[in-house]
């Protein structure tokens, strides 16, 4: 078996520097260009002096701890940037797993009204649309953000009627609604169930915030390797934090296996398994995991487009959740999310594309080359048996024999 490795740093105008490892796992160097050019760091230190890093940039300034207690917003629809609404969440310290329905009711018994009377509808109809909303908004966010949507089994016939239901719903607030603003509101119907569920979305965020009051873990080097490819070395420079073994609010059955708000993410199952074991082709357990986790990244990706401002980003997604026909997986968002979690499935799990982490692992490569900046490797028509997938600084080249033993 051989092993052909292109080492290049990164910012080179030069050749690539080729090197080869012989059987006893030396590296021999040919045309090794000796310029010292700066490695990109896995992780961004913290700085304690206003010296920029090189690669990094400027410090970042501390993270502010996040005070779940009370939190003020002011929000508009993209859509509708006329008709901006504003709301109090009120989390308490104290919020667990049993005093969780109770809260979220009595956040939404403010809120709901709020929210109705801004939307200029009839004063008249207000409480008794509050009083038949909110059972619906409550079962609506715990729907959307379990997972569920429209199944066409028997299963299905309870969650069928609950969107049914309000659907209606929003239909008799439109009617209630005053011309002049009706008129600004486009897509109205969906615009108004994103804007009157909004509300529960944000308090499920603080609320798994006040839940899980330890600190989360970065990404380990071994799930960057799969992360980079698809989403970019960001996960370090925001800070983004994965919550293993996290405490799940009521209403997310056991089939919800993660859930993302911003740069956290959390996850019901602990920590074994965030890092691979060789041969990677065995590893079950890091494969599983770190599916989810590329899952779940694509929605750190997503917030992180709109800013990391989590309830612009909640009123796209419940819209399009809308939009959707109330289906969870045909929302774009969503849709995303399992495509690119199957992208690097090749080097995830595949015969030929495991063996490059396998190799990158056994030689601590990752200071030479690296991480993988494509999602699959390529493949020489003429030269059988010879794959290439290309890193941060290079690329590593697997010739194999016949029974893929690269």
């Amino acid at each position: 078996m051989r092993l052909i490795l292109f080492a290049s740093a990164c910012f080179l105008s030069s050749s690539l520097t080729l090197a080869r490892a012989d059987s006893s796992n030396r590296v021999i160097e040919r045309g090794a260009n000796t310029k010292s050019v700066p490695k990109v760091p896995r992780r961004c230190p913290e700085y304690s002096d206003d010296e920029p890093h090189p690669i990094c940039g400027p410090p970042r300034p501390p993270r502010p701890p996040i005070d779940p207690s009370v939190h003020s917003y002011t929000v508009k629809d993209p859509a509708n940037p006329n008709k901006p609404v504003s709301f109090k969440i009120t989390v308490p310290e104290t919020l667990t797993v049993a005093t969780w329905d109770e809260t979220l009711l009595t956040n939404l018994k403010t809120t709901v009204p709020s929210i109705l009377r801004q939307l200029s509808v009839d004063t008249n109809q207000i409480s008794a649309l509050t009083s038949e909303g909110i059972p619906l908004i409550v079962e609506a966010i715990t729907a959307v953000q379990s997972g569920l949507s429209l199944p066409d089994d028997s299963s299905g016939i309870a969650r069928r009627g609950l969107f049914s239901k309000i659907g209606k719903w929003i239909k008799k607030v439109v009617t209630f609604i005053v011309q002049s603003v009706r008129d600004q509101l486009k897509d109205i119907e969906c615009t108004l169930f994103s804007i009157v569920t909004l509300p529960g979305y944000l308090f499920s965020d603080l609320g798994f915030l006040t839940l899980n009051a330890f600190n989360g873990q970065p990404t380990t080097t071994d799930q960057d390797y799969f992360i980079n490819p698809l989403h970019g070395s960001f996960s370090h420079t925001d800070d983004v934090q994965v919550y293993y073994g996290a405490t799940f609010a009521p209403g997310f059955g056991a089939n919800v296996a993660g859930v993302t708000f911003g740069s956290r993410i959390y996850l019901r199952t602990d920590s074994s398994a965030i890092s691979a074991s060789t041969p990677l082709l065995q590893d079950r357990a890091f494969q599983q995991k770190t599916k989810l986790l590329l899952h779940e990244f694509t929605h750190v990706k997503q917030y992180k487009n709109f800013g990391y401002f989590h309830p612009t980003f909640a009123l796209a997604y419940m819209k399009s959740y809308c939009l959707a026909g109330y289906n969870y997986e045909n929302n774009p968002f969503e849709v995303e999310a399992y495509q690119k979690q199957e992208q690097v499935n090749r080097l995830l799990t595949g015969v030929i594309g495991t063996q490059f982490m396998d190799k990158w692992k056994q030689n601590n490569w990752v200071s030479a080359f690296g991480l993988p900046t494509n999602q699959d490797y390529n493949e020489y028509p003429n030269l059988p048996g010879q794959y290439f997938l290309r890193f941060e600084n290079g690329g590593i080249q697997l010739v194999c024999n016949s029974a893929n033993v690269c």
